[in-house]
């Protein structure tokens, strides 16, 4: 059975996330993000849950991928949700004229910073999870499409309000500027573990507005002349590939 057999498989038994379905994804979700989406093993997230049948990751779940999704479904919806909600307003506050780089890196970040800003339930893994999804290729793939589609409108939105920017560089940005903000997130999702009750949600306020003022500034950076020149020079290969010389 392939991977994404197993994870239609596992939207069409449309079992809710409570109970220990609920647990096991939240004790993948720890996994994960502390061995890796290959180096964790269905034995830890079973032991994690405290789960002592060896079957029920197989009954729930039947494959790591359609775990994978579990926590994507149970993490991404929400998220993704309220991106569409922060768009949404920014673009009626905008009066129809393009999104500033400063509201679209805000609706990049904040619906993830609200998870740990969120301070009535025990802290997650989520930031980590995200980081070994983003290293693990594979099976990132998988799921692109599927989830994430309020960052494909962050990233319109930025197209958008640099038109006169190459989109391999505004897209490149784009990457580069998620990549920053979740790994600023999730040294912040780690610290908010080791400290518990100490944890100053002060303190990690200010990171997270830097966090988007330092997306917004990456957004902006004007063009180098190496970078102008590179692109000249991939350019005109492609050119020269293009016309077979």
């Amino acid at each position: 059975m392939t991977a994404k057999t197993d994870i239609r498989n596992s939207k069409s038994k449309s079992r809710a996330l409570k109970g220990t379905r609920l647990e096991l994804t939240l004790a993948a979700e720890q996994v994960f993000a502390v061995k890796g989406l290959q180096g964790a093993t269905l034995r830890e997230i079973r032991e994690q849950a405290g789960q002592r049948n060896e079957s029920v990751i197989h009954y729930h779940f039947g494959s790591r991928e359609a775990i994978v999704e579990s926590v994507l479904q149970l993490r991404s919806a929400p998220v993704d949700a309220r991106r569409t909600e922060m768009l949404d307003q920014a673009r009626a506050a905008s009066n129809g004229m393009p999104l500033s780089t400063e509201q679209i890196s805000r609706c990049c970040l904040m619906p993830l910073a609200e998870l740990l800003l969120d301070g009535s339930s025990p802290p997650g893994h989520y930031m980590r999870f995200l980081i070994q999804l983003r290293v693990d290729r594979a099976v990132w793939r998988q799921f692109r499409g599927l989830y994430g589609l309020g960052l494909e409108a962050c990233l319109a939105a930025l197209r958008n309000c640099k038109p006169y920017m190459p989109v391999q560089i505004v897209d490149q940005r784009f990457i580069s500027v998620m990549d920053m903000q979740v790994n600023g997130l999730a040294a912040l999702e780690q610290i908010q573990h080791a400290q518990g009750s100490a944890f100053r949600y002060d303190d990690a306020r200010v990171r997270i507005e830097d966090l988007i003022a330092t997306g917004a500034a990456m957004f902006d950076a004007p063009l180098s002349p190496a970078v102008l020149a590179a692109l000249d020079k991939s350019t005109e290969q492609v050119r020269k590939d293009e016309g077979g010389g």
